[in-house]
């Protein structure tokens, strides 16, 4: 025999929301383990033989199933049962043994074993389990025939598992042999925040085992030393995740509730403080299903086409450009002298209409009343290379940076900026459809950044990670580099614009949304509160359904609409061709979710309650 080592497993540290609740930790557990050895008296027969196995099998099957959590013990001692008959005999070479003409087994042949370890079951943290399996260790009867080891490990627990899948990731891990001897805890399936690099690199001590040759091993310790662990500090707010994720599937089932409306077939409804560019709430609803690991993650993962969501920011590049004067006057009637010059001269086949007939407006009002005629105008103010500037401003069609799993960049045709495109066709198309929303695809984070950047500047990133803990020291995450950022006249326009957006004018896109919050909440939200909504209908392909009609409601908000402070996207995905409005459908759960993160400050300044730590969080 041979004294060998094999490395216990560590714990992959703690991921904590911006206020310190966990959403991932290591919890201490058991791998039990039995070494067996059959009384050689059992060797003149098998049937005793095979009949010792099973009863062993019951007494561990008993012991497992003494969890008084359990909420059927009877099936669960079942279950273990029939699974540890399998492998007991499969250990022992018993399997499948040959019968005899009188039904017995027989003699045990030489080459049967006496001697197997067994993996009696993994991550055990009851009390009353452990006890039960170190007393039939302890059984007179069984000294010297029965060994029990318990090995130290950890299983990934994650508190509000439902609430922050996409964001906090997944994990799975697996024992592993290895070559030399001994086995390994391999980590697998890591996404999400748990895929940080500082997770998962701390190593465990050794526990020594001694193995002969014919492969049986003998665990000798099996202490675990403890050392620091890395702790991850994430930018979601646990409290204001549960309100999104309360908000959207509330919005997205209230068709099946009424039965009056079809409900979405997906949701999306971020979140992001803006001094930071921290994504503090990230929720995703789909239809039919909870949010798991067989989901898509809607907020990076869904494509859409935003609509007019995207036309603050087309008139905030065109005005920080010069070639608009905000001042200017459109007539932005349909089939009006500026439509037959500007839209109809260009030859384009599709023509641009608007939700209500528009007459005179300036850029302001056409954001107020969204337009699709007044954006058109503005947009053909702008040529090929400042449209594909625009697109790299706003990251459209880059990655988020976030690393987190299966995430979209969404993007434009390749026709859209292809060179032997002539340059009419390009304006009669391109560009018009690009000016309210359509021929691109973004997720709701795109929209989000996209936003954070006319607010911040254009080299302003989201992030998920406020900093980390090693050692005891707070290493905080890099923030976004300073970048060129656009001109206050500018920013203080498309503000005014997007806060009358909520107006009482009836012709404004947010009125509705605005008469539902007083009649809900008793709360006026203009001048609170400035967005903008969006609706988009266009034809995708689905496997198994063909092209198939869908419409997109959205709605960007910002909150205080004077110095915001929050930043949130909504959007909803139908799949038929039912009315769907953002103004209507994605507003709603959005300003709620600005209202409650507004309110949430106020009574954390209060002081109702505990503080964080100093240098984590203000």
């Amino acid at each position: 025999q041979g004294q060998r080592t094999e490395r216990t497993p560590a714990p992959r540290g703690r991921i904590l929301d911006r206020n310190g609740s966990p959403l991932a930790f290591d919890r201490e557990v058991y791998e039990v383990r039995a070494t067996l050895r059959v009384p050689r008296r059992l060797c003149r027969d098998i049937d005793e033989y095979c009949a010792w196995l099973d009863r062993r099998a019951h007494d561990f099957a008993m012991a497992l199933a003494c969890d008084p959590d359990l909420a059927d013990r009877q099936a669960a001692r079942v279950g273990h049962e029939e699974r540890l008959k399998k492998e007991l005999r499969r250990a022992f070479g018993v399997a499948e043994p040959e019968r005899g003409a009188a039904g017995r087994l027989g003699a045990v042949p030489r080459s049967l074993r006496r001697h197997a370890d067994i993996r009696i079951a993994g991550g055990v943290d009851v009390l009353s389990v452990i006890d039960a399996l170190r007393t039939l260790g302890a059984r007179r009867e069984l000294r010297g025939v029965v060994s029990m080891h318990f090995l130290p490990s950890f299983a990934r627990c994650y508190p509000d598992r439902e609430l922050t899948h996409g964001i906090v990731g997944h994990t799975g891990t697996a024992w592993q042999s290895l070559a030399g001897g001994g086995r390994e805890l391999v980590t697998y399936g890591v996404a999400g925040l748990e895929a940080a690099t500082l997770l998962g690199e701390g190593h465990g001590a050794r526990r020594a085992f001694l193995r002969d040759g014919r492969g049986r091993s003998y665990y000798l310790s099996g202490a675990v030393a403890r050392g620091a662990t890395p702790v991850l500090h994430s930018t979601i707010d646990l409290e204001l995740q549960r309100t999104a994720v309360d908000l959207l599937s509330r919005q997205a089932e209230a068709g099946a509730r009424t039965g009056k409306v079809t409900i979405p077939k997906w949701g999306a409804l971020v979140l992001v403080e803006i001094a930071s560019g921290d994504l503090v709430a990230a929720a995703s609803w789909h239809r039919g299903k909870l949010n798991g690991s067989s989901t898509a993650f809607t907020p990076y993962q869904s494509l859409f086409e935003p609509g007019s969501i995207v036309k603050p920011l087309v008139l905030a590049y065109a005005y920080e450009s010069g070639v608009v004067d905000w001042d200017h006057v459109f007539d932005c009637r349909p089939g009006g002298q500026d439509y037959r010059q500007r839209i109809r001269g260009l030859g384009r086949r599709r023509p641009v209409r608007d939700d209500h007939d528009c007459g005179d407006l300036t850029p302001h009002g056409i954001l107020v009343n969204s337009s699709n005629v007044g954006a058109s105008y503005i947009g053909l103010l702008l040529d090929r290379p400042q449209w594909r500037d625009y697109m790299r401003l706003y990251g459209f069609g880059e990655s988020l940076g976030l690393s987190l799993p299966h995430g979209r960049k969404g993007g434009w045709p390749r026709q859209s900026f292809d060179p032997k495109v002539r340059e009419r066709s390009f304006r009669a198309n391109s560009v018009i459809s690009f000016s309210f929303g359509y021929e691109f695809q973004v997720t709701a984070l795109h929209m989000a950044r996209a936003y954070l950047r006319l607010l911040r500047g254009n080299a302003a990133e989201l992030r998920v990670c406020r900093g980390v803990e090693i050692d005891g020291r707070w290493l905080p995450a890099p923030s976004s580099p300073v970048g060129a950022s656009f001109s206050p006249r500018v920013v203080d326009a498309i503000s005014a614009a997007m806060t009358d957006v909520m107006s009482p004018d009836p012709q404004a896109t947010g009125s509705h949304v605005r008469r539902r919050l007083e009649k809900e909440l008793g709360i006026d939200v203009y001048g609170l509160l400035a967005g903008k909504t969006g609706t988009a209908a266009s034809m995708i392909g689905i496997p198994g359904r063909g092209r198939v009609n869908v419409r997109n409601a959205s709605f960007v908000g910002v909150i205080p609409a004077a110095q915001p402070r929050w930043l949130a996207v909504c959007v909803l995905q139908k799949d038929d061709s039912a009315r769907f409005y953002g103004g209507s459908y994605a507003a709603p759960p959005a300003t709620r979710l600005l209202l409650q993160a507004e309110k949430l400050v106020e009574r954390r300044r209060c002081y109702q309650e505990p503080r964080p730590p100093d240098g984590q969080i203000r």
